[in-house]
């Protein structure tokens, strides 16, 4: 998964931090990422889960 992910991206269950204004969405399941609902930024970085570089278990 690239890092920044930009919004609309399929994503896995984890925590995504948006690059302009550091809010954090936690998302429950494989989903799109919306455009960034504090500051409308469309860009986020992974925080934790199946698609962060820090993923214990990537291949779960």
């Amino acid at each position: 998964m690239a890092d920044p992910v930009p919004a609309g991206s399929d994503v896995s269950a984890g925590t995504y931090r948006c690059t302009q204004c550091g809010y954090e969405l936690d998302v429950m399941s494989t989903q799109h990422l919306p455009p960034c609902p504090s500051c409308t930024n469309g860009t986020w970085q992974t925080v934790s889960g199946g698609d962060s570089v820090d993923d214990p278990y990537p291949d779960r």
